[in-house]
């Protein structure tokens, strides 16, 4: 009974990254292409890797061992033995739906994506509200600088991979008492391109990416909300030669400001003032993000009244991250009124409250 937890020279707590990375560790060094490989090693290898790094076929491995790959007795019978009752014929269908059916191939191969990245950010409330430009330095795997992402030192060219000879993919052929199946996966050697250096870069060893740091512009759009992620496609993680780059998730945090707030798509602020401007009313200048308005107070205000200035809130728009503040509407801004209580009272405004209590205010 092969040992494929031996083979591949991990346990079996390892994760499917570990996984996937001593097979492609092990697969480099016994290719059969390169000096000093080794194709019987190379195929206990891949047959290996085959099973642990599905995790469907990996639980079935766990469970029953090789015998559920294939190691049938001469007589027919269930290498499981009889505890499953007579229901055989479902155990099997199930057993191998993973592997696409009996009979014929199943095309399972995948071009390589890197993976995503998500970071958060601190934006001002201004730049929430009127958008702005953010520069964000990010440690990723890149696209190596050197070879321009193929994998081959410059001035030396690709040749054909003669572990999928060119297609892209490995096929496997299984056969068992019920019959045949063959799968067709991924080149793990080539990532399904077809084609490995003849020359490996100097840089990134031929696989077409480093780690690095990279600046990354960000447009920030007016009126984006706390919470909400802008996504730049192509700006994640990069992936070996061939293979497409994740997206970057950006995701905003509206810092408070001192004196405005968003309710909704207004933009709101308090505003206090004197008892005595309330019943009077009169013009006041305030300071908005725009600059210094002036604002009309009416006669007899009264403390939680609310004024409202058009257009002077937030950018309207069903989707701040897809749209910018050219030919966009804004929301108005809202002044709620306070009223302002002195902390002290000379014998003078005593007096006058008096006077004013006898009216009836």
């Amino acid at each position: 009974m092969n040992d494929y937890y031996k083979i591949l020279g991990i346990s079996k707590t390892s994760s499917p990254e570990d996984v996937k990375r001593a097979y492609r560790k092990l697969a480099h060094q016994y290719h059969p292409d390169k000096k000093g490989g080794d194709e019987k090693k190379f195929k206990e290898i891949n047959e290996a890797y085959q099973v642990l790094g599905n995790e469907e076929r990996r639980r079935q491995y766990d469970q029953y061992g090789t015998h559920g790959f294939g190691g049938f007795s001469s007589s027919g019978g269930s290498p499981f033995g009889t505890e499953f009752g007579s229901d055989f014929s479902d155990m099997f269908e199930e057993f191998f739906s993973g592997f696409g059916g009996f009979g014929h191939a199943s095309r399972q191969r995948t071009h390589s994506r890197g993976s995503d990245i998500a970071v958060a950010i601190d934006v001002s409330f201004v730049d929430s509200v009127f958008g702005g430009k953010r520069s964000l330095v990010i440690e990723k795997t890149a696209r190596c600088v050197h070879c321009g992402g193929s994998g081959a030192e410059p001035g030396s060219s690709l040749k054909q991979c003669g572990t999928c000879q060119g297609s892209g993919t490995v096929r496997e052929t299984r056969r068992s008492i019920i019959g045949s199946f063959t799968t067709l996966s991924e080149c793990t050697i080539c990532n399904g391109i077809g084609k490995i250096p003849e020359k490996r870069c100097g840089m990134c060893r031929g696989d077409g990416v480093m780690r690095k740091n990279e600046t990354i512009e960000i447009e920030i759009p007016p009126g984006i909300r706390d919470g909400e992620a802008i996504k730049l496609s192509g700006q994640g993680e990069a992936t070996s030669r061939g293979g497409t780059a994740g997206d970057l998730y950006v995701k905003i945090h509206v810092l408070r400001h001192p004196v405005f707030r968003r309710e909704g798509n207004d933009l709101t602020m308090d505003l206090v003032i004197p008892y005595t401007t309330l019943l009077r009313g009169g013009d006041h200048i305030i300071e908005t993000l725009d600059g210094k308005i002036q604002v009309k107070i009416p006669e007899l205000s009264q403390a939680g009244d609310i004024l409202r200035v058009r257009g002077k809130g937030i950018v309207r728009h069903t989707s701040a991250l897809r749209q910018s503040i050219s030919g966009q509407t804004r929301s108005d801004l809202l002044i709620k009124l306070k009223q302002k209580l002195p902390k002290r009272l000379s014998s003078k405004a005593r007096k006058l409250l008096e006077d004013l209590g006898e009216e009836g205010l």
